[in-house]
């Protein structure tokens, strides 16, 4: 565990020093969107400070964390009052030059954590070019896939019930900050998948479709919170740092 957490509560001269540990650098990407009745929009900016803080107050070997990208895409939720989105080009443009400035800093090895479904071809196509262009080897992970059995496991709702503002959403933010969460609004949406798509996050999708939100719910969330649970938020907000921690030691010591 390391005294300092955070990459700006370092001096310059301080930073010029952990820079020589050869330090992985954490950048938590979220979005600011609706989430229903029942969750603020903050929901996946927030599970994303939440989770790297704890990682990386928690790892073994250097490393440090930025501030999240706090807007993501969010042009299918447009439609619900609120919603703020950042378009494509913008927000490759926008994490690419985070991690171009690191490098020209002397870093080399970065872990991106992202936590909204629509970003996660954007930040693919972010990692790719960072790759191309600067000679580093960036990762990206969406949470929910480090935690696949642990989900399948505790899991209340039937498939479809974990999707946005779902079961596993509501349950963390029970676990994060329960005062978040309008008990008295929780609804289920259950959206029926087909052989080729589906909404739940661990949907065996064979396709990719463009859905804007308001199609799938006039609420505007798709799942079933009526599921979630305090307790169930914390079994995954736990498993997810512990996986966080084995990803960021294998980047430190160039084991992925």
């Amino acid at each position: 565990m390391q005294d300092k957490i955070y990459w700006g509560s370092y001096t310059t001269n301080e930073l010029t020093d952990f820079i020589k540990e050869d330090p992985v650098v954490l950048l938590p990407v979220g979005a600011y969107e609706q989430h229903g009745p029942h969750l603020p929009l903050d929901t996946d900016t927030h599970i994303a400070s939440e989770l790297t803080q704890a990682a990386v107050a928690k790892a073994t070997v250097p490393c440090a964390l930025l501030p999240p990208v706090w807007l993501g895409i969010s042009e299918h939720h447009m439609d619900f009052s609120g919603t703020l989105t950042l378009r494509h080009s913008t927000m490759v443009a926008y994490v690419y030059d985070i991690l171009r400035s690191l490098v020209r800093h002397g870093l080399k090895k970065f872990l991106l954590v992202n936590t909204h479904g629509g970003n996660m071809a954007v930040l693919r196509t972010a990692i790719d070019q960072v790759g191309a262009d600067l000679g580093v080897e960036p990762v990206l992970v969406t949470y929910w896939h480090l935690v696949r059995d642990v989900v399948d496991r505790l899991r209340q709702s039937e498939s479809g019930g974990i999707s946005h503002g779902c079961e596993l959403e509501t349950s963390l933010k029970m676990f994060l900050k329960a005062d978040d969460v309008r008990k008295d609004r929780l609804r289920a949406n259950i959206i029926p998948s087909n052989d080729f798509w589906g909404v739940d996050m661990f949907a065996p999708n064979r396709i990719t479709i463009y859905k804007p939100y308001k199609k799938l719910s006039e609420q505007g969330h798709v799942g079933d919170p009526t599921k979630a649970t305090k307790e169930f938020g914390k079994a995954v907000f736990n498993a997810v740092v512990d996986e966080m921690i084995k990803l960021i030691r294998l980047l430190h010591e160039g084991e992925l």
